[in-house]
Parts: structure tokens; sequence; C-alpha cells
């Protein structure tokens, strides 16, 4: 799974990069965050050519949006924000059985582009010895802004009158041999070639949600101080050994 992220790159930066449009007011308020937890709001990259994608004045003649999201899916029937924090991923290979993704695999998909992500390692650790679990943090090898595959949704929140939330997961997939040493789940990477099929193709490319190439990601350990979501300080990354793998 992935349950916690870095994003250090500006949005300006981001639009840049992935030739966006900032459609959210949200962007003037960023700061960097080394440590986004679940249920918060992030940035996700959509296009405008997709049927459901609601336009907005700065993106009427652009097709990338890069805008706003609730991080843990909010499917349209929630009666509150309660199912978001066990939404957060969507698992690749059952996206086309569970009800509150395949609808959205038509036309709601997107990208949410992150600098790395942490991970904890399950693997070869004794379930009996109550201890922290060694946090890792993992990024591109080339340490370039890493696009993960989502699905989003809109929903109106009761709280707030009915006020319009974007929302969205992560979609995750078997790991790499690399990966498969700290956990048994990861992101789906997508390739810079692939985000334009995975965002507006009209049947779901669901041949692109792949298990990324062994040397694609690299990963060093960290300190626990990252379980704590208070920290959100660039020292969260910090390599405790030098091992890069």
């Amino acid at each position: 799974m992935c349950g916690r992220f870095v994003a250090t790159t500006a949005p300006e930066q981001l639009a840049l990069l992935f030739d966006a449009v900032l459609s959210d007011p949200f962007s003037a308020r960023w700061t960097p965050n080394y440590n986004v937890a679940p249920t918060t709001s992030i940035l996700m990259l959509t296009d405008t050519s997709m049927n459901g994608v609601e336009p907005t004045e700065t993106a009427d003649e652009a097709r990338r949006v890069l805008q706003r999201a609730h991080w843990g899916l909010l499917p349209s029937w929630s009666k509150d924000r309660s199912r978001a924090a066990s939404m957060i991923n969507a698992r690749s290979e059952t996206l086309t059985e569970k009800p509150s993704f395949k609808p959205l695999l038509a036309a709601h998909r997107c990208v949410v582009p992150v600098d790395g992500y942490y991970e904890w390692r399950t693997t070869g650790v004794d379930p009996k010895v109550k201890q922290p679990k060694q946090p890792y943090y993992i990024r591109a090898s080339d340490s370039a802004p890493i696009a993960i595959a989502g699905l989003w949704t809109t929903w109106r929140d009761p709280a707030l009158e009915g006020e319009v939330v974007r929302s969205c997961s992560l979609i995750t997939t078997s790991p790499n041999a690399t990966l498969a040493a700290i956990h048994d789940r990861m992101p789906c990477v997508l390739d810079s070639d692939d985000i334009d099929e995975w965002l507006c193709a009209d049947q779901p490319p669901l041949h692109l949600l792949r298990t990324a190439a062994d040397d694609r990601l690299v990963g060093v350990t960290v300190s626990t101080a990252v379980n704590n979501v208070r920290n959100k300080g660039a020292e969260l990354i910090v390599p405790t050994t030098t091992t890069l793998f």
C-alpha cells in the first residue's frame, strides 16, 4: 500500500512538468510537506477531454488540469467522510469488481504526482515482537517526481451544505523484486509516455497498471520520526544508512 508520501515540488513546477493548468486556489496556499497523510488535501492531475471532468474557467482550452482532491475516496453515496481513511488505495487486481471503483474506470482516472513515498517493512518481520516497524523512503532512481495512477470522483458534503468535494485513491499493485523485500504492495507508477493514455483513453488502459521495473525506484531506511504525522520537515527523508536499493 501507499500510506504516506512526500510533496515538495511546487504546484507551478508540477504544472510545467506535466503540461497542465493550475485551476485551484489551493495552490496559492501550498507549502512543502515531507509527510502527507491520508484524508488531507493533495494535488491530482486530470484531463478535461474525459467525460465527467468538470471544466473550469482557467482550463477551458487546456486538457490537463492540476487541482485539489481529498486523499481517500468518498463515493457519491457516502453519508460522511468516515469511509475515506479506508479508501486511500485501490488494488489494481480488483478494480473491475469493486462497486466503489469500477464505475470510475471509464472516465474518472487521474494521476497523483509525488516526490516519493514511505513504506514500512512487513516482510520478514515477526508480528509477535512489538517494536516500531522500519520505515523506508522510496523515490524515483532519477529523483524526478513520480506519477501514480489513481481514480477520482465527486461527493457532496452534507455537513457543508452540499459543497462538492473531489476525492481520489491511489492504485497499487504487486511489488517488483527490489521492493518485495519491504512490502507486498507498491503504487502503480506511470512512465511519462503512459500518462496521456491513462488519463484519456476511450477504454480503461488496465495494461498500464503494471509493476515498475526493478531499477525504477530506490529506497533507503529513514527515522521512525515519520511515524508521527505532526512531523513534516525535510529531516524525515535523511537516510539512516547509506545503502540504497
